[in-house]
């Protein structure tokens, strides 16, 4: 009981600290929030829409103004302005007014209707790879579609009628698309899923850094042993606890908000996504005590944490599959917690698979507690010296 009275003490005074310095709610609470309504907003269609594109009338027929009128129709893509010449619309691909330019061929209908096979040219900016390959997607459709129009107008002339003949014709095989890797073709769900959670976890890890490194600079050590009556164990658990519970309340907060609020498939249990978050908050904060337990110096210890903050969004896997990564980097990615976090967010949310297929995640991000343990002692001799050196 006296070293929960301890904790607490230490925990007051973290508080205290909390809201002395903007920096620590900005840091955590603003950005998250900021975070959460940008991206919400940015995702709120699922996928971008009226992409601009332009068109070179090379011809200037009613076959071509068609197919303009059955471009703008489509959703993800919009004639923003007609050119005369190629180079005019290369020029204002390059500036990144459009994404895409549409180059009609001369005497298109002309030699459409006597079957001579006549061209249509798209030129796609890949260097946006969303718009670029939406817009791509768009125009080969579309195109595909005003062959199939074409088609069917010259066996209509022919005296063919109904769909029972034509469509064979038109159509000889069947397409029945089912997307896998991301079944509600909705990048929000596909990426904010994990974007989120890793951009908490960067939060975690630096203000977890920090608010230690801070002490060992400032010389503040004495302070904060006394407030845990010189209980190490005390003063390490009550400083971080006031940051465990408000990171934990952003993270539940932010599920809430996806399976909730936005309706994001969630086929599991969110009790289990919640105790996923609460060790996510967990393996984190420990990585971030091993980090300035190990590197003391709060500059090198920030360093190291942003940087293996931001290799985590590379380890998760959400993007590009771990398992077609060579082997030894398939073992590198077991030392981010993201990665199970992310394992049991598929089995939980998309899945809905019996939590004991997830068990050995939980396992993982429960492991990464024992991190501080290691640097336990390095650590409080830090404290202990930083503030010998002050009070000689």
């Amino acid at each position: 009981m006296f070293i929960i009275q301890q904790t607490i003490n230490v925990a007051r005074r973290e508080l205290r600290r909390m809201l002395s310095r903007p920096i620590y709610l900005f840091s955590s609470v603003f950005v998250m929030f900021f975070c959460y309504i940008f991206f919400l907003t940015f995702f709120a269609q699922g996928l971008p829409e009226q992409l601009p594109i332009g068109i070179v009338y090379n011809d200037n027929s009613y076959v071509s103004r068609t197919l303009a009128r059955n471009i703008d129709a489509v959703a993800q893509v919009e004639i923003v302005k007609q050119y005369s010449t190629f180079s005019e619309a290369r020029e204002d691909m390059q500036r990144g007014k459009i994404y895409a330019i549409i180059d009609v061929a001369p005497d298109f209908q002309s030699d459409l209707l006597a079957s001579r096979q006549p061209k249509i040219t798209y030129y796609v900016n890949d260097a946006y790879l969303i718009a670029g390959s939406l817009s791509y997607k768009e125009l080969t459709y579309i195109s595909e579609l005003g062959t199939a129009y074409v088609q069917q107008r010259l066996l209509q002339a022919r005296g063919m009628v109904g769909d029972e003949n034509l469509m064979p014709i038109l159509q000889p095989v069947a397409i029945d698309t089912h997307l896998i890797a991301n079944p509600y073709a909705n990048y929000g769900i596909y990426l904010l899923n994990v974007l989120l959670p890793g951009v908490l976890q960067l939060m975690i890890i630096m203000l977890t850094v920090f608010s230690i490194g801070s002490e060992l600079k400032e010389k503040t050590t004495g302070e904060w042993l006394s407030a845990g009556n010189q209980s190490f164990l005390a003063a390490l658990t009550g400083k971080m606890l006031p940051y465990t519970v408000l990171f934990t309340l952003l993270g539940i907060g932010g599920n809430f908000i996806l399976y909730r609020y936005m309706h994001f498939p969630m086929n599991g249990s969110l009790a289990w996504m919640s105790l996923a978050t609460v060790l996510y908050v967990l393996a984190y904060q420990a990585i971030g005590i091993f980090i300035v337990g190990a590197f003391p110096r709060m500059r090198d210890a920030i360093s190291l944490s942003a940087f293996y903050g931001l290799l985590a969004f590379t380890y998760a896997g959400f993007t590009f599959p771990i398992e077609a990564m060579p082997a030894g980097v398939q073992l590198f990615a077991e030392l981010f917690p993201i990665r199970h976090y992310f394992k049991i967010y598929v089995n939980e949310a998309l899945h809905n698979a019996p939590i004991n297929y997830s068990l050995i995640y939980f396992a993982a991000m429960t492991a990464f507690l024992v991190l501080p343990f290691l640097v336990y002692r390095r650590l409080r001799n830090s404290m202990v010296n930083s503030n010998e050196l002050l009070l000689s």
